[in-house]
This record gives C-alpha cells, structure tokens and sequence, in this order.
C-alpha cells in the first residue's frame, strides 16, 4: 500500500501536498482496527500475567501457614516427639544451623534451641550424650504424655543393637504449639 504524500491523523488522511481531508480507503480502516485490536489484546495479556504472577507470589505463604495452622490444631506432644526423633536420629545428630533451623524450630522452644546451640555445651541436649548408637533411628518408641496444664513429658526408649537409653522429654506450648523445652537422658 503506498502512501507518499499521506498520513493518518484521527482516522481520516491527510495529503500533505493539498491540505485537503482525504477519506481512507477500507483497508487502511482494517489495518488500524487491527492495529487497536492488537493494542488492547496486549494491554489485557499484560494485566493478567500481572495478576497471575502476584497471585503465584501469595501461593508459597498461603500453603506455610495453612501447614502452620493444621500443624498447631492437630499435634499431640506424643507426634511432635515422635516426628522430630524421627528426623533427627534418621538426619544422625545434625547441630542446628542455618540449613535446618526451620526443621528445629518446628518442634524445639526457642529458650532450649537457644542453650542447645551455646558454645560452651560438649554434649548433645537432644539426646542428653555425648555418644549415639546409629541403630536407634530405626529402634526407637515414645510413651503417651503426661500433660499437667501448658507442660508434658514424653518417654523415649532409644533401642540401639550397642546402646540402649531412656530420654526424658518435657515438652511446653510456644505460640500454642507443643515444643521440646528439655531432654533428660539415663541408661
């Protein structure tokens, strides 16, 4: 399509060499209704992949805590000992670090997760030992609790083929929640 000498101003042409209003020819109407209708196409894919990603976004945080929520309504002390004991002996003693905190924050109050992690302790409080028998991650049994107001203590019998030790669990609520606040062990 030539056009010297024409431009496209407010859907009529103009011709540049006379000044006078020229009516555009059907096809240059079909190509600027395409041109709009592409525009707006755009500006609407745009909006939605906008609101597509921000609704992404919120999907991680919405799925935390309705975990956050299931997790504080329907665990007992006894599963919260079971789960991290499972856990920890399977993952063999790891120390809290930056890795794992949010695993040790799950089932540990931040008071005993605090002295747990001091310099100064040489043994291994979750165990309440200094050494472990790698057999207990998969010979070990926790007793029902005994529950007196905001605190519980939870037996657990490490049956190792080497060693065999009791733990002692106290747990407390934190923010509702169950939480392992001391490990007393003994042969």
């Amino acid at each position: 399509m030539k056009q010297s000498g024409r431009r496209l101003t407010n859907g009529l042409l103009h011709n540049k060499d006379f000044g006078k209003r020229v009516v555009p020819t059907r096809e240059e109407l079909k190509v600027k209704r395409r041109t709009e209708n592409t525009a707006i196409i755009v500006a609407r894919l745009i909006s939605m992949s906008l609101v597509l990603a921000a609704s992404v976004a919120a999907l991680p945080y919405r799925a935390d805590v309705q975990e956050s929520q299931r997790s504080q309504h329907a665990t007992s002390a006894e599963e919260v000992v079971q789960q991290f004991y499972d856990w920890y002996l399977h993952a063999r003693l790891p120390q809290p670090k930056r890795q794992n905190m949010a695993k040790f924050r799950k089932y540990v109050t931040q008071r005993f997760l605090k002295r747990a992690m001091a310099p100064d302790v040489d043994a291994v409080l979750f165990i309440d030992a200094q050494d472990a028998d790698p057999t207990w991650a998969d010979n070990f049994s926790v007793s029902k609790a005994t529950i007196r107001g905001q605190q519980a203590t939870v037996q657990v019998n490490l049956n190792g083929k080497e060693m065999k030790y009791r733990l002692l669990v106290t747990l407390g609520r934190e923010n509702g929640v169950w939480k392992i606040d001391n490990v007393k062990g003994s042969d």
